[in-house]
């Protein structure tokens, strides 16, 4: 672990080594504070001074610079559960995607209809009745909060870089079955147990069958009220019905699912696929809380509802 995350921060180097050579001009700022300094004294951005902690990014952003730094809100960060719900690699992509080389004030912003960001893709900037919108709906709170090296504008929604750029997380193995898998994540106890009981043809243990399982994580059965999970366990064809309505005979990635309207499941009714300006994927109009976990037969994307057919 210690060595992929210097191996992140060194990348991290060349990234913004590679971008120094094409920054705005712009005057320097009479405060002492660098951006750092600035997400650090906002008890707002806690959890995205967290997330650059983690991915090893901080000391880059105590150089000179400069930098504009678009950074969600705790409470945007909580709405999508990112920290826990990603790799290291992921979320290391997502944090870049925050964070454009050069200082973009309010203004600078709006002047803009793209903003190329560390991470490599660009986000979109439009400008409506005076309100700054980044990648059409994420708005700007909080402009201008000025540092030594840069500037930091507040979001209220994080920003997610285009689908096609996030491939896959480190979560699971290659090597271990779908039903190791989801037994070593710890958030699909009681999925597993209802799989156990149901009278399913299906065997996650063995590699020959491939599948992809939009597996309800613990938390999505416990929105079900006490007679929704007595009903189902005292019903094994509607406990069939409903686990494989969350089952694929096929293994299928994010980058093709998010291609996709409609995917086939076993239980015979389509899943239905949306998308937002995001790039965020949507299931039955539910949003992935993780993607891409990888097994040795199959893939599995967790969702904090269970689906209904």
């Amino acid at each position: 672990m210690k060595k992929k995350i210097t191996i992140i921060t060194l990348l991290i180097g060349l990234i913004l080594a590679g971008f120094s050579m094409a920054q705005p001009a712009a005057a320097q700022t009479e405060t002492a504070q660098t951006v750092m300094d600035v997400i650090r004294g906002d008890e707002q951005l806690e959890d995205f001074e967290t997330l650059i902690d983690a991915i090893g990014l901080a000391d880059n952003l105590e150089q000179d610079g400069p930098f504009t730094i678009f950074a969600p809100t705790n409470a945007a960060l909580a709405n999508l559960e990112v920290q826990a719900a990603n790799s290291e690699a992921t979320l290391t992509e997502i944090v870049l995607y925050h964070v454009v080389n050069g200082r973009y004030n309010g203004p600078a912003v709006a002047n803009r209809s793209m903003l190329p960001t560390l991470m490599g893709e660009e986000m979109r900037v439009d400008v409506q009745a005076g309100e700054i919108s980044l990648n059409d709906d994420v708005t700007i709170t909080t402009t201008d909060m000025e540092a030594s090296n840069g500037v930091v504008h507040v979001v209220d929604t994080i920003l997610l870089p285009p689908v096609n750029s996030l491939l896959t997380t480190d979560r699971g193995s290659r090597v271990d079955t779908l039903n190791e898998v989801l037994a070593e994540d710890g958030r699909f106890t009681t999925f597993l147990s209802l799989l156990d009981s149901a009278n399913l043809d299906v065997d996650l243990d063995n590699p020959a069958q491939t599948y992809t399982i939009f597996a309800p994580t613990d938390a999505a059965f416990e929105k079900l009220s006490d007679a929704q999970m007595n009903n189902l366990m005292a019903d094994p064809e509607a406990l069939e019905t409903i686990l494989s309505y969350h089952l694929i005979g096929d293994m299928l990635g994010i980058n093709q699912i998010a291609t996709d309207d409609y995917i086939p499941t076993l239980e015979g009714r389509p899943l239905i696929v949306t998308t937002n300006n995001s790039q965020q994927v949507f299931i039955n109009g539910e949003q992935l809380a993780t993607f891409n976990i990888v097994a040795a037969n199959g893939v599995v994307h967790a969702v904090d509802s269970v689906l209904m057919p």
